[in-house]
């Protein structure tokens, strides 16, 4: 066996933010006791009571701001209502601050050691008649000026006696529709968010040789949205046993991918130590149908792969003792952009992608970013610092703009480092090796750990010698040209080409939904730059591309072509028709009441992005994407 050196050397202990992984159940007397109820799911309300201990004096309360995950002072504040304080029967008025809306005042009178606090949220992006998906941090308040980590909690979850739940929070008790969870410290609640569902199933997916359990937890607004097929869920076994084989550690004492299946709630995916929050784009169709599925079928691998990058190791500006001191993003390139790189990788590793649907997704994202002129303005660095201002932002002009670069850009960057390591060791060491080294110490803990850029610096250095620093800058922090953005792709033996056949990731970001833009519609952006909603309406136009200088603009309505009523069809007829005859397209757009004619100069014909072999080169990309078992 070979011994190798330490890696993180210099990476802080963030001894803070620990989690207790198993809580005493006889929670000692400053315990703070909170309900949730869902008296009435269809009215999706949720009702909260704590039960706080307090000294006499003055308070403050805090409710939770900055969420490890969202990069964001995104706190649903706004949404709460009904805010009751009270001790005794007799209510204690509160103030709000008048800077920091997230902050309450009150006066503890005299003789009383704890107070009650009530309030409503309702909750219409996370609960239906049929399910819902508990986040605590939206149902409590907190004391200021103390680490969350010392703010024992002991939860209660009220819902319909009929549902059944998945959360990596021990159960106590449960009785009928109550459920009784043990206390842990309020950063280990926030971390721990529960699915309940009349319509909920629970899959063991833990390795025959593991002791440790990890648990594929459904809920959906039907039965027939949790048929997963065999295949599928033969790839989310493989996605734990790869993992495993990628890290060479766990860090939580069990892990549960929570997985919501529904049209009516909100998407995306939250990552937590020992689960996932996930809710399928695919909703109920995820499992039944295969453009769903492969549009959804990284998900679930990006949010376990934080576990381990995010979660267990985060860097240093990202981790604070509680949820109200600001978080800097600018380790996002790896907290995110290295997660997607090993999470789509570890996608195709378990058989959730084929190697192909890998290479189509990477094409378009490449492809997207070759289009993405805001690169020559502003360095991805600047993307990572103000990240809480990029997400959600508009779709219009965003290929200018620039929106959460560092996740998709951070997986071509680190495609570049893994392909540049290979070259460099002859094929004797990898990224594999970085992850196993840097993120696999302390094998069983989810206590966090911070590190810094020089951190990551040397790790790379311990496993491949190399100017990294001068490289990773240079890719940061520079524009336009001074980034390799396709080195990665070309090293890898490959090359970004582009044919007049959309490959079947583009088909299913086209009539399924994108993960970057929101609505699906027609991505004719590497063509004569416009990406249109299915209704017509013009997403996103491509600054200085052919459609911007005819003078088109995003929320336009295309309403002809060349004479034709406007489809996707009669648009891409035109497109080939002008490269053939060398005639502007003449597009019939309205806005604002007014309709007028563009003439659109392209003449390249239909462009649609694929990857492709270099014959003669070595085939690193194959290697990247082999199973390992």
């Amino acid at each position: 066996m070979k011994r190798w050196p330490s890696l993180v050397g210099a990476v802080a202990f963030a001894a803070s933010a620990a989690c207790v992984a198993h809580a005493d159940t006889n929670a000692p007397s400053d315990a703070v006791a909170l309900t949730v109820s869902l008296p009435n799911p269809a009215q999706k309300v949720l009702y909260v009571h704590e039960t706080m201990p307090v000294a006499p004096g003055k308070l403050t309360l805090y409710y939770p701001k900055y969420i490890p995950g969202d990069h964001a002072p995104d706190g649903p504040i706004g949404e709460m209502m009904g805010l009751e304080i009270s001790a005794g029967g007799k209510r204690i008025a509160w103030q709000r601050d008048p800077v920091d809306m997230f902050t309450f005042h009150l006066e503890v009178p005299a003789g009383v050691d704890s107070i009650d606090i009530s309030f409503q949220f309702p909750d219409t992006d996370r609960i239906t008649p049929n399910l819902m998906d508990l986040t605590w941090d939206h149902v409590a308040l907190y004391r200021a000026g103390e680490p969350t980590k010392d703010q024992l909690f002991r939860p209660t979850l009220e819902m319909p006696a009929d549902w059944g739940y998945g959360t990596a929070l021990e159960t106590e008790a449960r009785d009928g529709g109550r459920i009784r969870f043990k206390p842990v410290p309020f950063n280990t609640l926030v971390d721990a968010p529960v699915i309940a569902g009349k319509h909920f199933r629970q899959i063991d997916v833990t390795p025959a040789n593991s002791s440790v359990h990890r648990w594929l937890d459904l809920v959906g607004d039907s039965e027939a949205a949790l048929q997963i097929k065999p295949e599928q869920l033969e790839g989310y076994r493989n996605l734990v046993v790869q993992a495993q084989d990628l890290f060479h550690s766990h860090h939580y004492t069990n892990y549960h991918f929570l997985l919501t299946l529904s049209d009516y709630t909100s998407v995306g995916g939250l990552e937590h130590h020992q689960s996932s929050d996930d809710r399928a784009r695919g909703g109920s169709h995820m499992f039944a149908d295969p453009g769903h599925f492969l549009l959804d079928g990284s998900l679930l691998p990006h949010e376990y792969t934080h576990s381990w990058n995010g979660k267990f190791m985060r860097p240093e500006g990202l981790w604070q003792p509680d949820f109200e001191q600001p978080q800097i993003g600018d380790g996002l390139w790896v907290y995110e952009g290295l997660t997607v790189y090993l999470g789509d990788m570890l996608t195709a590793r378990s058989g959730l992608w084929s190697a192909q649907d890998w290479r189509d997704a990477v094409a378009y994202r490449a492809a997207a970013f070759a289009h993405r002129p805001g690169r020559e303005w502003r360095p991805l660095s600047d993307t990572t610092r103000a990240a809480q201002l990029v997400y959600g932002g508009d779709p219009a002009w965003v290929n200018w703009r620039r929106t959460t670069d560092f996740y998709r850009e951070g997986q071509l960057l680190w495609l570049t480092v893994d392909t540049k390591i290979r070259a460099l060791s002859h094929d004797k060491y990898t990224l594999d090796d970085f992850a196993q080294r840097f993120f696999g110490k302390d094998d069983g803990s989810y206590v966090t750990r911070t590190y810094s850029f020089d951190d990551v610096v040397a790790g790379l250095n311990a496993v491949q010698p190399w100017d990294w620093a001068k490289f990773l800058h240079g890719w940061l922090d520079g524009v336009g040209d001074q980034v390799p953005l396709l080195s990665g792709i070309e090293q890898s033996g490959w090359k970004l080409v582009y044919t007049d056949t959309p490959s079947r990731y583009q088909d299913a970001v086209e009539n399924v939904g994108p993960e970057e833009l929101g609505p699906s519609g027609v991505d004719e952006t590497f063509s004569v730059g416009l990406f249109i909603r299915h209704d017509g309406r013009i997403m996103d136009v491509l600054w200085q591309g052919p459609a911007f200088k005819a003078g088109l603009a995003p929320e336009m309505t295309l309403q002809a072509v060349d004479g034709h009523a406007y489809s996707p069809r009669v648009l891409r007829d035109a497109i080939v028709r002008a490269q053939k005859e060398k005639q502007p397209i003449q597009i019939r757009a309205q806005i604002d009441g007014v309709s007028r004619t563009y003439a659109v100069d392209y003449f390249g014909g239909l462009k649609y992005p694929h990857l492709v072999r270099v014959a003669g080169t070595p085939d690193y990309l194959s290697e990247i994407l082999a199973a390992k078992h």
